[in-house]
Formats: C-alpha cells, structure tokens, sequence
C-alpha cells in the first residue's frame, strides 16, 4: 500500500468508502479498511446511491476489506473515523498511532438516504479541514 491517507470504520461498508472516494476526487492517494469488516457484496446501497446523487461519484466496484490486510505503517496519515474504531487499532494493533486522526462521524449503517447524505457532508466537511491542515 502506498495510500497518502487510510480512511478506517467499522465495516469498511459506508464511511470509510465514501472518505476515500473523496479523497481520490479531490487528487489525494486513499485507501479504506474496516476494524470488523466481513465478506460482504460491497458497499451499503445507500452510501453508494447518496455519493452518486451529491458528487456523481460511485462505490459501486468497492470490495469491504479488514485492516489485518493492510499494511498499516504504510500509510502517511491513518483516520479512524470514531473514537471507538481509534480505539481498536490502537489496542488490536501493533503499532505507534502517531499518524492517527479521529474524527467523530457516525455510522449511518442501516440508516435512511438522509442519514447517509448527512454522514457524506460531514465527511467531506472533515476531509477539507485535513487536508487544508496537511
């Protein structure tokens, strides 16, 4: 992995995609991964549905995968998107958390188009805060 940013969330189904499906729009190198992500079909439905109405962008090739598959050094700036999922790298995780941000989005995992529209504001409202920080 040679990912500028790895965007991590639960189930690596809505939040973390969607970061870093906005990421590369904006010309930044991204990854995602989930701290409990399973096989799954791909991303949430309506995280891929709420990014291609806002942004004309699509989650549709996404394949959800865990960050035991990734290589999590390699990566210049890791984000955990909640506290908790911070808190499960750090303590499943063999390794020094000094690139780490946490923000505070919340899953909308099961929720309505409306609740993944707004994670997807917040998102992307937190993406430009980063990378305006540097």
């Amino acid at each position: 992995m040679s990912a500028q940013y790895l965007f991590v969330c639960t189930g690596n189904t809505c939040r973390s995609p969607l970061a870093e499906a906005l990421a590369e729009a904006r010309g930044v190198s991204a990854e995602s991964a989930g701290v409990a992500a399973g096989p799954g079909d791909g991303a949430a439905p309506n995280a891929d549905r709420a990014l291609r109405e806002a942004r004309g962008l699509s989650l549709r090739d996404h394949t959800p995968r865990d960050v035991s598959a990734v290589d999590l050094t390699a990566a210049n700036r890791i984000v955990a998107m909640s506290p908790a999922v911070g808190r499960r790298l750090r303590d499943d995780h063999d390794w020094a958390p000094d690139a780490m941000v946490t923000w505070a989005v919340p899953d909308p995992y099961g929720g309505s188009l409306a609740d993944y529209r707004w994670c997807l504001e917040e998102i992307s409202a937190a993406l430009d805060d980063l990378l305006a920080s540097g």
